[in-house]
């Protein structure tokens, strides 16, 4: 049964993700917000974009497809510089996870880096010192126009 672009590619970058973020727990499509007094730490939410760019021109018969994504991870630490190096590391992380990479799904072509941000949070967003980094990034998904499904 062949799967919506989309959805090929958030469980390749999730199963990526997983694979090569050791001692960091990865979630994929959270509703709530991450509650940082209780939660487990490192945590990387992969959250997926919320526009799917298409473009039919680049080649006969095939669309291609440009998908946005963000891993937000987050970490604590005994103070804002321990919070900020983790955070520089969890970043580091994630972009030589993803960006050197092409998914084995035969239509998802590279990753590209897109940017982040980085903040560090007060004593009253967070029990301990703690912080996030969003990183965005996108994919690229080539399917037969009228056909997005991988």
């Amino acid at each position: 049964m062949p799967t919506p672009v989309r959805e090929a590619a958030l469980a390749e970058i999730f199963a990526r993700l997983v694979a090569q973020l050791a001692g960091v727990v990865v979630e994929r499509a959270r509703l709530d917000d991450v509650d940082l007094k209780s939660a487990t730490l490192p945590l990387a939410v992969l959250v997926g974009g919320d526009q799917i760019d298409s473009d039919d021109r680049q080649e006969p018969g095939q669309t291609h497809y440009r998908l946005p994504f963000a891993v937000v991870a987050y970490a604590r630490g005994a103070d804002g510089l321990a919070v900020e190096q983790a955070l520089n590391d969890l970043h580091a992380r994630m972009v030589a996870a993803l960006v050197p990479w092409v998914p084995a799904t035969i239509g998802l072509g590279e990753v590209a880096e897109r940017g982040a941000d980085v903040a560090l949070y007060s004593s009253s967003e967070s029990a301990k010192p703690a912080g996030s980094v969003a990183a965005r990034f996108e994919i690229l998904a080539i399917a037969p126009t009228g056909s997005p499904y991988l």
